[in-house]
This record gives C-alpha cells, sequence and structure tokens, in this order.
C-alpha cells in the first residue's frame, strides 16, 4: 500500500512539474480543467460597446475593452486568468485569458510595454513582431504576436480549433485583431 500512494505522490508531482514547464511566460499553472463559466467568453459577435467610452491607456483599460467586446470574460474568481512573467519579452506586465468561441478553446495574451523606457529583451521582440511577425523566447518555437499599433502593447492570439481562412473563428480572429491594434481607440 506503502508503494502505491508513493507512486502515485510521484506521478502527482511529475504531473504539476512538467505542466510548469509548458509555458515559459506562465506565473502560475491553472488547473486544467476549468469550470465553463470561468473559461466561456460570449459568443455574441454583435457584442456593441459604446463608441464614447473612453478606455485608459494601460493593460486593465484592453482587458475592460475585450470584455465589453464580448471577446473574453473575467470569471469572478479569476480562474480563467493567468498572470504571466512579462519580463522575459522586456514587458512590464501580462495575463493570459481563457475563452470559448464556437467551443473552441482561445488563449488570449495582452502583454503592456514601456514605451519611454523599452529594455533590450522588448526591443528585440518588438523589432522581431515588426519585421516577423512572431517572436521566440529562449529555444522554444516562435510564437505569432501582434502589436498594437501605438506599439504599447503585444498580443498572442490562439484559437485552438486552428480555424480555416473565412471560417467564422476566423473572422472573429480578424476582428479581435483589428480592435487590439486600434487601442486605445475603438470603433
Amino acid at each position: 500500500m506503502k508503494k502505491i500512494i508513493a507512486a502515485l505522490t510521484a506521478v502527482l508531482m511529475m504531473t504539476i512539474f512538467f505542466a510548469g514547464c509548458n509555458d515559459p511566460l506562465s506565473k502560475q499553472n491553472v488547473a486544467a480543467g476549468t469550470t465553463s463559466a470561468a473559461t466561456e467568453a460570449t459568443e455574441n459577435t454583435n457584442a456593441t460597446v459604446d463608441s464614447n467610452k473612453t478606455y485608459e491607456d494601460n493593460l486593465k483599460g484592453l482587458e475592460e475593452l475585450f470584455v465589453d467586446k464580448g471577446y473574453m470574460t473575467i470569471a469572478e474568481d479569476k480562474s480563467n486568468v493567468t498572470e504571466m512573467d512579462a519580463s522575459l519579452i522586456g514587458a512590464k506586465e501580462g495575463n493570459r485569458y481563457k475563452a470559448n468561441y464556437n467551443n473552441a478553446e482561445v488563449l488570449i495574451e495582452l502583454y503592456a510595454f514601456d514605451a519611454d523606457n523599452l529594455e533590450d529583451a522588448a526591443k528585440d521582440v518588438i523589432n522581431s513582431v515588426k519585421e516577423k511577425g512572431q517572436f521566440q523566447i529562449m529555444n522554444l518555437d516562435p510564437v505569432n504576436a501582434y502589436l498594437s499599433d501605438n506599439g504599447k502593447y503585444l498580443m498572442v492570439y490562439t484559437d485552438k480549433s486552428n480555424p480555416e481562412k473565412d471560417s467564422d473563428n476566423d473572422k472573429r480572429k480578424q476582428e479581435v485583431i483589428e480592435t487590439f491594434k486600434a487601442f486605445p481607440n475603438h470603433k
């Protein structure tokens, strides 16, 4: 019996260890299974935003716009939000948000840079995204990313369904990218 408990404990510890290795930017690991309330963003693409409403020109304002547009929700317990180690890309802060769209898991990572005081890591990431549309950290695969028009924000948008061009999910992705790029202005 002791051997079984020891084996189960070892498996659990290895699972936790390897889960932490999957995302080098993640400061914390959110349990793999989350409630649908925590991960479901509204699927209403007709969400309207008051065009007179202003959003603060910071990560919180960008988050608020995305929630108002229905791209994501924030669970009351924030179980669908992971604070990221933004310093790895030279950003001052960043979060990853889990959502669903058309029954596909969508991850939206938003990062804010101090545009007046960019670190070398930030300059490298920003230049790479401008030139290639992606960046790479450590020896991991390159990550597709988008910069806001004002250069203060970076977004990684991952639709795990790998949508085909012109599908509903692809159109949603393009809408999110367009909104992101224009921030803090919006339509």
